[in-house]
C-alpha cells in the first residue's frame, strides 16, 4: 500500500473514487481513464462498489 499517505483511510480513497465515478458517469472521464484509477487503488477500495460503463455502452 505504497499509494497511501499519512492521514488518508481506505474510506478517503472509496470517496474520491466514488466521485471520480460520477465525473465517468457524466461523460466528462473516458472509462479507460476510470478503469485504470480504480486498479492502481483495487488493494485499498472494494471494486465492487464501482460501476464502468464501457464506452459502446456510453453512446447508446
Amino acid at each position: 500500500m505504497s499509494k497511501m499517505k499519512a492521514g488518508f483511510t481506505p474510506e478517503h480513497y472509496f470517496a474520491a473514487l466514488k466521485l471520480i465515478e460520477q465525473l465517468h458517469k457524466d461523460g466528462k472521464i473516458p472509462a479507460y481513464m476510470f478503469r485504470n484509477m480504480l486498479n492502481a487503488y483495487a488493494d485499498v477500495v472494494d471494486l465492487s462498489k464501482f460501476i464502468v460503463m464501457e464506452e459502446k455502452e456510453e453512446a447508446a
